[in-house]
């Protein structure tokens, strides 16, 4: 083999080494999350309320939830959530309704498939009780209650892309505040206020249709 040949096969051989490692760049790019544009979720959940103004200071039921968002970013997505639960359902069964305006701010890297998120912002809350046993002046009657008032929401969760517009997940909330409205069989009282929280757990599923 001349001195020619040799060249010649050395500038292949180099030319060849330094076509590979952009496509194998290419290749670890392609994004496994995908946390932008429309979001789309339904969610199984679980709920609690907690008060030192109830009977039970803590009630406990599961419902659903269903949400859509907007990811301005891969960071940042706006989102309402609204979500109902049945609690105490096999004794003095009450319902607990939520209406959530959210940020939340996703730690999303895409190579990865596992995207953890942190949430906040504020709600509006209903509980309400058919046949409720409530003490009116010292006198006890049993009326059709109805709760009503807003909130902080907090809280975070995990999600895992089975593709990037596909995501499996959990999420844990907090909502603080009170209920400063009351009615008993419709007509509302006033001077009613009842610090309360509840709590969500909730595991469901995101779709994101603008993203592949």
């Amino acid at each position: 083999m001349n001195r020619t040949t040799r060249r010649s096969i050395a500038v292949v051989l180099a030319c060849t080494g330094l076509a590979v490692p952009p496509v194998a760049t290419s290749a670890q790019q392609t994004p496994r999350a995908n946390t932008e544009k429309l979001m789309l979720s339904l969610s199984l959940d679980g709920a609690s309320l907690s008060s030192d103004g109830l009977r039970d200071e803590r009630q406990s039921g599961g419902g659903f939830s269903a949400q859509v968002g907007w990811g301005f970013t891969r960071l940042f997505t706006l989102l309402v959530d609204a979500s109902g639960a049945v609690l105490n359902p096999d004794d003095n069964e009450a319902v607990l309704v939520h209406f959530d305006l959210l940020g939340r701010f996703s730690f999303t890297n895409p190579g990865r498939a596992w995207v953890p998120f942190v949430e906040t912002g504020i709600s509006a809350r209903i509980a309400g009780q058919d046949d409720a046993v409530v003490i009116v002046e010292d006198d006890p009657q049993t009326v059709d209650l109805e709760m009503s008032g807003g909130g902080l929401t907090f809280g975070g969760g995990l999600q895992y892309h089975v593709t990037p517009a596909i995501a499996l997940g959990a999420g844990l909330r907090w909502t603080v505040g009170e209920f400063g409205t009351v009615k008993f069989n419709n007509v509302e009282r006033d001077g009613f206020k009842m610090d309360a929280t509840t709590t969500r757990l909730n595991l469901g599923v995101t779709w994101r249709p603008l993203r592949r």
